[in-house]
C-alpha cells in the first residue's frame, strides 16, 4: 500500500510540473530561435506568450472534461494533445515556419495545462486528510525543482542539438505520463449522463467573475506569475546575448532561483501553521519587494550573471508566500471552489500573457529592463495585496 502511495506521489509530481516545464525548457534556445527564423527578440518572445495563452484557456476546460470522460481518459487526451503540439514545433523547424511554431505552442499548452488541475483533483481523492498536507508539500517542492531541471536539460540539448531538441524531450515526458497513467486508479469514472455544454460552463464561470475576491485574488496570483514568466522571457536574452553565457551555462545558473522557491515553500508551510494567511501574505509581498530592490541595485552596479540570478532567490522566496495565501484568502468564503479556482487560474495565467505580450513591444538592449519591470510589478502587487486584505476585514 505504501509503495502505491509513493508511486502516486511520483506521478503527481510529473503532472504538476507538466505545464511549467513545457513553458520554460526550450527558453535557452530563444536567441537561436530568433536567429533561425530571422525575427527580432521581441517576436521570438511570442513563443512564450502564445503558450501562456493556451495554458490559461486550458485551466477552464479540464474540470468539465474529468466529470464527463473520467480522469484516466482525460490525462491520455491531454498528453496526446501536448505531443501533437510538440510534433508541430518540430515540423516548424524543418519547414522554417514560425507561424506553425506559434500554433503548435498553443496546442502544446492546451495539453500540458491539464497537469496542474489534475494534480489537485486527484490528490484529494488518492490521499486522506492526514496525508494530503504532506503530499501537497512534496508536490510543491517538485513544482519548484523540476522547471529548473527542465531548463538545465534544455540548455544542454540546445547547446548540443539546437533549439528544437527540447521538444523531443517534451514528447518523451508526455509518453511517460501516458504510461504511468495506467497505474492510477479510476477515481473519476466517465459519466455519459453529464452533458459537456459550453454554454453551461460559461454560465458558471460568469457567476464567479462577479465575485471581486476571486478577481483580486486571481490578479494577485497573476502578479506572482508575471514575476516568474517575465524572468523566463527576458533572462535568456540578457544572460546569453548581453552577458555572454552559453545555453548550457544559462541552464545551470537557472537552478539558482529555484532555491528560493524550494526554501519558500518549506518556510510558507511552517509560517502558515503559526500565523494567519493575511500576515503570511504581507510577509511574502515584503520579501519579494526587498528582493526586487536588491536585484535593481545589483544589476545597476554589475552586468554579470550572479548579480541577476542570486537576488532572484529572495524574489522567488517571497513569491512562495504570495501564491498559497492569496488563493486561501480569495477562496475562503466561496461556495463553488472548483469553478472559482478555475477562474482564478485563468486570470492568473492571463496576467502573465498580458505581461509577456507587452514585453514584445520593447527591444532588449540593456539588462536593467528586468529590475525596472520588477519594480512596476511590485507596486501593483502591493496595491492588490492591500485591497484584498481590506476586503477581508
Amino acid at each position: 500500500m505504501k509503495s502505491s502511495k509513493n508511486l502516486y506521489v511520483f506521478i503527481l509530481s510529473l503532472l504538476i510540473s507538466y505545464g511549467s516545464i513545457g513553458a520554460v525548457c526550450f527558453t535557452p534556445g530563444l536567441p537561436k530561435i530568433a536567429e533561425y527564423f530571422a525575427v527580432n527578440d521581441q517576436v521570438a518572445e511570442f513563443t512564450i506568450s502564445w503558450y501562456l495563452l493556451g495554458y490559461a484557456i486550458g485551466q477552464l476546460i479540464y474540470g468539465p472534461l474529468v466529470n464527463r470522460f473520467g480522469n484516466k481518459n482525460t490525462i491520455v487526451f491531454a498528453a496526446l494533445l501536448a505531443i501533437l503540439g510538440c510534433v508541430g514545433s518540430i515540423v516548424s523547424y524543418y519547414t522554417k515556419s514560425f507561424d506553425l511554431l506559434l500554433l503548435s505552442r498553443v496546442i502544446m499548452a492546451l495539453g500540458a495545462a491539464s497537469g496542474l488541475k489534475m494534480t489537485f483533483t486527484l490528490s484529494s481523492k488518492l490521499f486522506d486528510v492526514k496525508d494530503s498536507a504532506r503530499v501537497l508539500g512534496l508536490l510543491t517542492m517538485a513544482f519548484a525543482i523540476t522547471p529548473g531541471l527542465g531548463v538545465f536539460l534544455g540548455g544542454i540539448l540546445v547547446n548540443s542539438y539546437g533549439w528544437v531538441a527540447p521538444f523531443y524531450l517534451m514528447i518523451f515526458y508526455s509518453l511517460a505520463i501516458i504510461y504511468l497513467n495506467r497505474f492510477l486508479p479510476m477515481v473519476y469514472k466517465a459519466d455519459q449522463s453529464i452533458k459537456f455544454s459550453i454554454v453551461e460552463i460559461l454560465r458558471n464561470y460568469m457567476h464567479q467573475i462577479k465575485d471581486s475576491n476571486v478577481i483580486i485574488g486571481g490578479a494577485l496570483l497573476g502578479m506572482g506569475s508575471c514575476f516568474v514568466y517575465v524572468f523566463a522571457t527576458l533572462s535568456p536574452f540578457i544572460a546569453i546575448k548581453i552577458m555572454g553565457l552559453k545555453p548550457q551555462d544559462y541552464g545551470m545558473y537557472n537552478f539558482i532561483p529555484s532555491i528560493g522557491i524550494l526554501l519558500g515553500s518549506l518556510s510558507s508551510n511552517y509560517v502558515g501553521q503559526k500565523y494567519t494567511p493575511k500576515l503570511s501574505l504581507k510577509l511574502g509581498v515584503l520579501i519579494t519587494t526587498l528582493g526586487t530592490l536588491i536585484l535593481f541595485a545589483c544589476m545597476s552596479l554589475h552586468n554579470a550573471p550572479l548579480y541577476m540570478f542570486v537576488p532572484m532567490i529572495m524574489v522567488y522566496y517571497g513569491l512562495s508566500f504570495i501564491f498559497g495565501n492569496s488563493a486561501a484568502l480569495a477562496l475562503h468564503q466561496v461556495k463553488d471552489t472548483s469553478n472559482a479556482s478555475a477562474v482564478m487560474s485563468f486570470i492568473n495565467m492571463g496576467s502573465a500573457v498580458v505581461a509577456v505580450m507587452i514585453l514584445t513591444n520593447f527591444a532588449i538592449t540593456q539588462s536593467l529592463v528586468l529590475p525596472v519591470i520588477y519594480v512596476i510589478l511590485s507596486i501593483i502587487t502591493i496595491t492588490l495585496c492591500s485591497v484584498l486584505i481590506l476586503k477581508r476585514k
